[in-house]
C-alpha cells in the first residue's frame, strides 16, 4: 500500500504560479502538483523570483564529479540551474559516489554533504531555504547546519512509502529547512549528512532572498502538522527495502 502525503506550502497556505524545474534524471518531479518542492515565487516562505536582483539560487538533481573542479575531488556544479552566484558547488565524502542514476549513494559509510554558495544578496534580513529529496536511509535532520547554525524551522513536505524506484521500493522524503538571517553575508555553507550508509541523495535546491522586516515567520502550525503525522505513525513508517536505493 502506498502512502502519499503532500504537505506543500503552496497547497496548505498559498496557491500561485511559478517556474517549475523537472527532475531530469530519475524520480518524480518534486515541483509537480502534490509534491514537496516550491519555487520562492509560489512558496509561503519566499516572495521573490529566481533570478531577481539580490537573490541567489542553485539546484542539483544529478551529481557529476567532472562538472566542477577536477574529476576526482568529489564536487559537482549545479546541474539544474543557478542564478546570482559567483560560486556554487556540492561536495561529498570519500566512500560516497555518483551512482548510475545520477544520485549520490554509499553502501559502506555514512554520507556527508556540503553545499557552498557565494554571491551578493539584497539587504537583510535574509531568508534561506534548503530543499532536499532523499531516498532510503533518511537524512540526519538534527544536524543540518548553515554556517554552523541550526535551521529556524524545518519539516517534511512530502513522503511516500514505498516509492517504486528503478532500484526497488524505497522511502522517499522531500524536506524543507529555513533560516532567517538578521545580517547579510556573501558566503553560505550548508552541512548535512545521513544517519548511516545507504541514503540516496536525489535533489537539492537552495534559494536565498530578502524578506521585509515585518515578515511573519512561517506559521508553526505547518510544522506541527508534519509532527502530528509523524506521531500518528504515518511519516514514521520506515521499511528495510529503502536500503536498495542508489
Amino acid at each position: 500500500m502506498s502512502h502519499k502525503h503532500s504537505l506543500t506550502f503552496a497547497s496548505l497556505l498559498l496557491t500561485s504560479t511559478g517556474l517549475v524545474y523537472a527532475d531530469r534524471v530519475n524520480g518524480p518531479n518534486p515541483y509537480a502538483a502534490g509534491y514537496g518542492f516550491d519555487t520562492p515565487s509560489e512558496a509561503n516562505w519566499g516572495g521573490w523570483n529566481r533570478g531577481d536582483a539580490g537573490t541567489l539560487y542553485a539546484e542539483w538533481d544529478s551529481f557529476s564529479d567532472a562538472s566542477h573542479g577536477t574529476a576526482t575531488d568529489r564536487t559537482s556544479a549545479p546541474g539544474v540551474g543557478s542564478s546570482g552566484t559567483t560560486g556554487a558547488y556540492l561536495s561529498w565524502n570519500a566512500g560516497t559516489f555518483a551512482a548510475g542514476s545520477g544520485n549520490l549513494y554509499s553502501f559502506s559509510v555514512p554520507e556527508v554533504f556540503q553545499v557552498n554558495l557565494t554571491g551578493t544578496t539584497g539587504s537583510a534580513p535574509l531568508r534561506v531555504a534548503l530543499q532536499v529529496e532523499d531516498w532510503g536511509t533518511p537524512l540526519d535532520t538534527a544536524n543540518v547546519r548553515l554556517n554552523g547554525t541550526a535551521p529556524t524551522s524545518s519539516g517534511v513536505t512530502y513522503f511516500e512509502s514505498p516509492y517504486a524506484s528503478s532500484f526497488g521500493p524505497v522511502d522517499l522524503n522531500q524536506r524543507l529547512f529555513l533560516w532567517d538571517l538578521p545580517s547579510a553575508t556573501t558566503s553560505f555553507q550548508f552541512d548535512f549528512s545521513s544517519v548511516e550508509h545507504s541514503l540516496s541523495l536525489a535533489q537539492v535546491a537552495v534559494d536565498i532572498g530578502s524578506v521585509p522586516v515585518s515578515a511573519v515567520p512561517v506559521p508553526a502550525a505547518v510544522w506541527l502538522f508534519g509532527s502530528a503525522l509523524a506521531g500518528m505513525g504515518i511519516i514514521g513508517r520506515r521499511r528495510q527495502p529503502g536500503r536498495l536505493a542508489a
